[in-house]
Order: C-alpha cells, then structure tokens, then sequence
C-alpha cells in the first residue's frame, strides 16, 4: 500500500503574487518592449526563470531600462525608487502587493504624525527595503523577540510609537511581539499583523501535522514566506523539509510513515506541487 498525500488546503499563488504575475503576462502580450522587471516579481525561482524564457528582463536598477515597461515587483519599492524610474519613454508599473501598497500608505502617515517608528522585520529583505524607503525618519527594525526585549531596555517611555509588520512573518510570533510591545509602552499605536494568506497557509499546515508526521513545503529558501512554513511545521512537533522542486525529494524522508503533507510557499506554483506528487507516487 502506497503513502497517502495530504495537500494543504491553503497553499500556493496568494493573490498578490497573482495579481502581480497578471501584470508581467499583460505586459508580454501588449508592450511596450522590452519588458523589464526590477528584481525577481516574486521569491520563486522556477517562475522568474520561466518568465526571463520568455524574454523578460529582470533588473537590480531601475536606470537599466531605457525603455519599454519597467514593472516593480510585488514585495513593493521605496519612494526614492519610484522617482528613479518615472522617465521619458519607460513606461512603469507597479505590481505591489495591495495589502503591502496599504502598508506603505501606514509608513506615510506614522512618519507624518511623528511617531517613533518601530518594523517588525527581516532586515535586507524586499518589502522591509520598500518600507524603509517611505519614510523619511528613523525606523527601529526588530527580527526577533529577544531583540524587542533589547529595545525595550533603553526605550523611552514619554514618546509616542507605532508598529508595523512585515506580511509574510510567523502570525504567533507578531502577535506575541506585539502584545509585549502594548505591555511595555504606554503609548503605542499597532498595526502590526501579517496577511490573511500567510495566515491561513500557516493554519493549514498546523492542521496537516494533526495526522502527517512528515511534511513537505514547496517553495524557494529565499521565500520569507516559504521558510515560516517550513518553521510552522517544525513547531508543530513534525518531520518537515523544504525543496524547491520535485528533484530535491529522497525516499528516506519517508520511511517508516505512511502519510505525508505537502504545502507550498504563496510564491510557488502548483505545477512544483503536481510534480512533487507523481515523484513521490514513483517512489512507492
């Protein structure tokens, strides 16, 4: 008898990541060319080097296009970005994550009232940059909740905050860091929460390992999204291994089980999880 596969009920393409993919498709079929994309539109190898097949060009600086359409990628760009790329003969895009625009526009206004900013966040990471660059004041990035408590040492308590949150952390660990922030400040305005799809990728893998003691998170390590799935899983007191595609699977991962869940990160395709199931049907 065969290992049973159990999918996530939530996972893969968030619609941000849809929308965004819409963008770059729209810009292939209408112009104008060449079609530039600034970064990669979304942390998933298998769909960037798809895309570049297709002729789209994947940029790191908004003056290597001199022409055609410039697209931002869906993790969002600072301001100083976006002045960059409004030039004569480029016409730009903006594939932003609506749920990540709405993020920015809380930047603004917090930055405006003259609040203390405070960013939970991986430093370095695309949406993290793009925040940063909507303010012009100081923003406290904090990665973990050892670093809050750090913070919180030397905070000074007569001044007024915000929190924000990057979308694609663990919802827990926001949570968590955001009521010890409330706790400890008395004046902190929180609008700190990751997005309904991460959230409900996390839940659905929470559910899976309530009966598969393996679990298989299809995405790219580069994915913010992707490895707090992996983590999920790991915390749920599970075997779990994140690939990116069907040709990193071993068998040995799943001796001695005869159930296994496979999710995949808001950025991967369903595709790497089809090919990941008829690899493990092989196996069998």
């Amino acid at each position: 008898m065969g290992i049973e596969i159990r999918l996530a009920k939530a996972r893969g393409f968030c619609a941000g990541v849809e929308r965004a993919l819409n963008k770059v498709e729209e810009a292939l079929r209408n112009g104008p060319f060449p079609v530039y994309v600034l970064h990669e539109i979304v942390h998933n190898e298998t769909v960037v080097e798809g895309l570049r097949k297709r002729g789209v060009i994947f940029i790191d600086d908004p003056a290597e296009a001199a022409s055609g359409v410039l697209i931002f990628s869906a993790h969002g760009v600072s301001r100083a970005v976006e002045k960059q790329a409004a030039k004569p003969g480029v016409k730009v895009v903006d594939a932003t994550c609506p749920i990540v625009k709405s993020l920015h526009r809380r930047m603004e206004d917090f930055a405006a009232s003259g609040k203390t900013i405070i960013l939970f966040g991986r430093n370095g990471h695309r949406e993290v940059e793009g925040l940063l660059g909507r303010a012009e004041v100081p923003v406290t990035v904090i990665e973990s909740e050892a670093e809050l408590e750090d913070f919180l040492k030397t905070a000074d308590r007569s001044k007024l905050y915000a929190c924000l949150s990057q979308t694609t952390l663990n919802a827990e660990d926001v949570e968590r860091m955001t009521a010890r922030l409330k706790a400890a400040l008395p004046d902190v305005t929180a609008a700190s929460e990751v997005c309904h799809a991460t959230r409900e990728r996390q839940a659905a893998v929470k559910e899976l390992a309530k009966s598969c003691p393996v679990i298989l998170v299809v995405g790219s390590a580069r994915s913010s999204n992707t490895r707090r799935l992996y983590e999920t899983a790991l915390g749920q007191g599970v075997r779990a291994h994140l690939l990116g595609s069907a040709a990193e699977f071993r068998p040995e991962w799943l001796e001695g089980v005869s159930r296994v869940g496979i999710t995949s990160g808001a950025s991967a395709p369903e595709e790497l999880v089809r090919e990941l199931c008829d690899r493990i049907h092989l196996t069998q």
